[in-house]
């Protein structure tokens, strides 16, 4: 089941420059920290994104690192809930770091997503907080994700798609 939430009406796939993937996978379990020190487990539901993305779904940008005291490199051009996770498509600016970003991504070294985001509705599921709406504020580009299913499949190309296999992203998580 595919719900398509936001797709920009200039989306324009073909340019070199579009980094798309899971950004959020439903149903993983991840311990993740609050900042403080802090930690506990944590799942997303399918849904949790719905009301932030279909009302500010334009407005969501990319960053690296979740270093949002910087300016973006990109924004996000489309963005589905499926039920295995949240996947989005992020039109990367042609700047310096953009450059830099986008091919640390087609290298390899960069192959996964990370979400800034705001807890609007949670329950408990034992120790684990399942979160079934949460406000999306940022994407970022990441080495490590909290999720191991948060990964980037790959850029779209003038031509074709260059997709990376689920397989091939987790693969290179083992090896480092």
């Amino acid at each position: 089941m595919s719900n398509i939430l936001f797709r920009s009406a200039d989306l324009s796939p073909g340019t070199g420059r579009t980094v798309f993937g899971t950004v959020v996978p439903y149903g993983q379990v991840a311990e993740v920290s609050d900042g403080g020190g802090y930690t506990y487990q944590e799942r997303f539901e399918f849904g949790a994104f719905g009301r932030s993305i279909s009302e500010r779904g334009s407005k969501v940008r990319l960053f690296t690192g979740h270093e949002t005291r910087k300016l973006p490199i990109g924004r996000a051009v489309e963005l589905q809930e499926h039920v295995d996770g949240l996947h989005a498509s992020f039109e990367i600016a042609a700047t310096r770091d953009g450059d830099d970003a986008l091919e640390l991504v087609r290298s390899g070294v960069v192959d996964s997503f990370s979400i800034g985001f705001r807890g609007v509705r949670d329950r408990r599921d034992g120790d684990v907080v399942v979160r079934t709406e949460a406000a999306l504020m940022e994407v970022s580009l990441v080495g490590m994700p909290a999720y191991p299913g948060a990964l980037v499949a790959g850029v779209r190309s003038q031509s074709l798609v260059i997709p990376r296999s689920v397989a091939e992203a987790r693969l290179s998580l083992l090896e480092w």
